[in-house]
């Protein structure tokens, strides 16, 4: 099995801002007006929806041409529902995570139909960050104090 670790760093700036740090860029992640932040970055949760819609472009892109599909534009519309304020919930009465995450894709193509489906089925199959989203994903975490 050939196993790649993807490595990121994310430091605290001030209030609800942080950055984090990915070989050599660096993602400002703050939190909307509404949810105590000062709304200059996208929040984690908006951050994972990128990833999730940037990891279906890359798929589809990378296996369309098992399919003879060539792709002349492509977007994914994301959004997904979670309660307000989500880790605030300080009654631990509700799932703290998304409930659901549903997603369009808008492809430009003059394949078939049926080719852009059987490729849309092999993308929910083969997506890594789906995948993630779907099944259980161990998350380990230790804190180091100093």
């Amino acid at each position: 099995m050939n196993i790649r670790t993807y490595k990121a760093t994310t430091k605290w700036i001030e209030g609800s801002k942080s950055e984090t740090e990915i070989r050599e860029f660096k993602v400002k992640i703050d939190e909307p007006l509404e949810l105590r932040g000062t709304n200059t970055a996208p929040n984690p949760v908006e951050l994972l929806l990128a990833s999730l819609g940037g990891c279906i472009v890359l798929t589809y892109r990378g296996y369309a041409k098992k399919y003879g599909i060539e792709i002349e534009n492509i977007e994914v519309n994301l959004e997904g529902d979670m309660i307000r304020g989500g880790w605030v919930d300080e009654k631990d009465k509700e799932r703290k995570g998304f409930r659901e995450i549903r997603y369009e894709v808008r492809i430009k193509t003059k394949a078939s139909a049926e080719k852009v489906n059987q490729l849309h089925k092999l993308v929910e199959e083969k997506c890594p960050v789906s995948d993630m989203l779907v099944n259980p994903t161990e998350v380990k975490g230790i804190v180091k104090i100093g």
